[in-house]
């Protein structure tokens, strides 16, 4: 891969984090609330109780209509009691107005994979990103599963929870710097390899973690309790996660055929707008889907949730920067955001501002946005 340390020092600050964890310290964890987040956060309560002999004080996940840390998370860690936040799999800085208000009475860990956009106030803060310490890294391709395995390996035995880390990458289709790991693991599981990693049982294993969820949000516990106590890939997939999976599975392929019919198609600006009420939460692996089918496209699904517009993005050839087209278009509209990744993004605003949106991308995208 070609990639090298270029900051020991940050990694040496993770060390001091994680080995600084007292017997009277109680660990609160934060996740997203998607297989990568599931899969990263599960490796930290293990990598926790393997290095510490600690059980996390409370785990809590993104509100569904607001991403990242709310005033409402941080009131529960505090009324939890915790001394220490550690984050996964969410870009926490994009509100680090509300994250300086939890480090007032915890120190915090960020563990994540996004593009750094923004910046803390509080210097108890230490946001662990790829980039931040990495040369020749594509920081998108670096899941954050396998960055918390990789990092929490360090001071723990993890090689036994080396499917998680893969079933971390699958799903964030962040597989190809990692072949030779990947390999391995299939290989030690005694799993068929094939080209379609989502016909695998380690890519099912990612399903399965996303139809629990897209089913209900509510099961998320259940999702990360599952893929927490269970020791073997096999193991999930015998779970009753699977009872969830024939339900989301016949929906998203119902809104996958439908959008040749439904979707807003503008070629020349090669976009396709898409606007879904699916019964399940299946917008976020639909879009993925779509992606995938249609990797010259930008495709930007969108519903309604709650009181939210919610939109998906993705553009898997990335000659458009998602991330960025999603914050330029939602600049200066009232309680918008958005973020992620190149080819895969996300974010809400009010319904009555979609309008304006759109309107900002199909103009932006003619005038040559790129975001690169």
């Amino acid at each position: 891969m070609g990639m090298r340390v270029v900051s020991p020092e940050l990694l040496e600050q993770f060390d001091r984090f994680v080995l600084g964890i007292t017997p009277q310290d109680k660990v609160g964890l934060f996740y997203d609330d998607d297989p990568d987040g599931v899969c990263s956060g599960s490796l930290v309560a293990t990598a926790l109780e393997r290095i510490h002999g600690k059980q996390l004080t409370v785990r809590l996940t993104n509100d569904r209509s607001n991403y990242g840390i709310t005033e409402e998370h941080v009131k529960k860690f505090k009324r939890a009691g915790v001394t220490k936040v550690i984050t996964c799999d969410n870009a926490i800085e994009e509100t680090a107005h509300i994250v300086d208000k939890l480090a007032a009475f915890a120190d915090v860990l960020e563990i994540d994979n996004h593009a750094i956009c923004g910046t803390f106030k509080a210097k108890n803060i230490l946001m662990m990103k790829p980039q931040r310490y990495l040369s020749d890294m594509d920081y998108a391709k670096y899941c954050t599963s396998k960055l918390a395995y990789d990092l929490f390996s360090r001071h723990c035995n993890l090689t036994d929870r080396d499917w998680v880390a893969t079933v971390g990458s699958i799903t964030d289709i962040a597989t190809e710097p990692w072949m030779d790991f990947i390999k391995g693991v299939f290989k030690k599981y005694d799993i068929a390899l094939k080209k379609d990693f989502f016909k695998t049982d380690l890519g099912k294993v990612g399903i399965y973690i996303n139809d629990t969820i897209s089913f209900n949000s509510d099961n998320i516990d259940q999702a990360f309790d599952t893929v927490f106590m269970s020791a073997t890939p096999q193991e999930v997939l015998h779970s009753p996660l699977k009872k969830y999976h024939k339900a989301i599975e016949a929906e998203i392929q119902t809104f996958t055929k439908a959008i040749e019919q439904k979707g807003e198609w503008h070629p020349e600006l090669k976009l396709v707008f898409y606007h879904v009420q699916p019964h399940y939460r299946i917008k976020s692996a639909l879009s993925t889907i779509l992606g995938l089918k249609y990797p010259h496209l930008i495709v930007l699904l969108s519903a309604v949730d709650s009181d939210r517009m919610t939109i998906s993005a993705r553009c898997s050839d990335k000659h458009v920067a998602v991330n960025r087209l999603l914050q330029e278009g939602f600049k200066g509209l009232k309680d918008a955001v958005g973020g992620g990744h190149v080819p895969a993004a996300g974010g809400s605003c009010r319904p009555e501002d979609y309008p304006v949106f759109k309107d900002r991308v199909m103009k932006m995208l003619r005038e040559g946005f790129t975001g690169l």
